[in-house]
């Protein structure tokens, strides 16, 4: 089972954060002779994950994780990691602003760096998760590794999946976009034949140089 919980982002773009409380499947009954534990460390005594706090399966509030899908995704993605997590942390995961449930802006500005890490600390804050696990997956990994640096009080751990440890510069996007401006791109007009008639395929207004071969030399 998911609920629900509605989150006020930045500039009032209403997210849709959803809580996951379903209980994982037992595990099977153990067959091993039961083991001395003085210390009370082991976690299948204890029911505690080996570097969970004592006191989260207590009676304590619960730790909380945070869990942020990525470009065109959405929080059900999700759903299978946050119910086995929810057997022991709070697992919300968001539908991040443009995705899911949550309010899709029409301008394109909107759309930021810094909206994306100001709505994940908004639920933190709203939701009461902090200090949190924030766990990510591409776009959603590089929000949580910005809002890690910027609020380190939000954030107890950070898991990051499909992205490398660092955004991208000035420097690296422009290399990007003058790659992209360097592809050959449709003519606005077909070239004609020897004969004159126009032909069905289309034209390009750049080079296009064959691909390197791949026969071994």
């Amino acid at each position: 089972m998911a609920r629900r919980i509605d989150v006020i982002g930045t500039g009032g773009v209403r997210l849709a954060a959803w809580e996951f409380g379903d209980p994982p499947k037992t595990d099977p009954p153990r067959t091993d002779p039961p083991r001395t534990d003085p210390a009370g460390t082991d976690p299948a005594r204890t029911g505690r994950a080996p570097d969970e706090a004592p006191g989260a399966g207590d009676g304590a509030r619960p730790p909380g994780v945070l869990l942020l899908h990525g470009l065109m995704g959405r929080a059900s993605h999700w759903a299978a990691t946050a119910r086995w997590l929810s057997a022991r942390h709070r697992a919300v995961a968001l539908d991040q602003r443009g995705h899911g449930r949550s309010d899709k802006p029409a301008a394109r500005s909107a759309y930021t760096r810094d909206a994306y890490v100001e709505d994940a600390e908004a639920a933190l804050e709203q939701l009461g998760l902090g200090p949190a696990v924030l766990i990510g997956h591409a776009m959603g990994a590089l929000t949580a590794w910005q809002l890690a640096a910027k609020r380190p009080d939000l954030v107890h751990g950070l898991v990051i999946c499909d992205m490398r440890a660092s955004a991208l510069g000035a420097a690296s996007q422009r290399e990007w976009a003058e790659w992209f401006r360097a592809w050959p791109l449709p003519s606005p007009r077909s070239p004609t034949s020897a004969s004159g008639s126009a032909r069905t395929t289309p034209g390009w207004s750049g080079p296009i140089r064959p691909a390197a071969s791949s026969t071994p030399r």
